[in-house]
């Protein structure tokens, strides 16, 4: 032990093991900044088309069946200004429902995450519609919320709201879209997998 120290003490080894540590430090932070820099870069996967194709005529139309996602999955006529408004809606519910628990059993997770997710769906659709010169519908989310008893019951309510939720996408999908549509409806159905799962996990810890 007192040779290391006194191999310490001479200057030169010093000097040398402080660049090593130095080097060892920088190597790492480029390759957590890269890394970073990189899983970045691949949730950039939505590219919105700013001037898009006029939509035709019969694309415009707006006849909806229902609210949010359980209209859209009842629907068998569906234009892509009612997909755009069954998906507007449906976020909003998302988002109110979250806010709603939160305001019941206080900031819980996975809802204080979520209901910020819900608030990006919501921006990628804001885009959408301002590509296309279109008035974004109001929120009427609060007509249609049904406020939880309990935790678990939260958490089961969240399973099947994200589950309505990919059904939704999934039929759009289905359907020829402009490009900017898809990609966003794609985003968004990913989006509420990875909710899914997180509300299955609550369920199973509260059962």
């Amino acid at each position: 032990m007192n040779k290391i120290k006194d191999l310490f003490k001479k200057p030169n080894v010093f000097i040398v093991v402080s660049i090593i540590v130095i080097v060892i430090i920088t190597v790492l932070t480029i390759i957590y900044f890269n890394r970073n820099t990189n899983l970045s870069q691949k949730n950039i996967r939505y590219n919105i088309n700013m001037d898009p194709e006029p939509l035709k005529e019969e694309e415009e139309k707006e006849s909806l069946v229902g609210y949010g996602a359980k209209g859209a999955i009842l629907d068998d006529d569906l234009t892509i200004t009612d997909m755009l408004t069954y998906a507007v809606q449906d976020e909003y519910l998302a988002h109110g429902e979250y806010q709603a628990i939160i305001a019941k059993f206080g900031s819980q997770k996975p809802y204080i995450n979520i209901v910020l997710s819900e608030e990006t769906h919501l921006s990628y659709l804001k885009e959408i519609y301002k590509s296309y010169n279109m008035e974004f519908p109001q929120d009427i989310s609060s007509e249609h919320l049904v406020i939880p008893s309990s935790l678990l019951e939260a958490a089961k309510t969240g399973v099947q709201a994200e589950i309505d939720n990919i059904a939704m996408y999934e039929k759009f999908l289905t359907y020829e879209l402009p490009e900017s549509v898809k990609n966003v409806f794609t985003i968004l159905k990913d989006g509420s997998e990875n909710h899914l799962n997180a509300f299955q996990k609550q369920v199973d810890r509260l059962s």
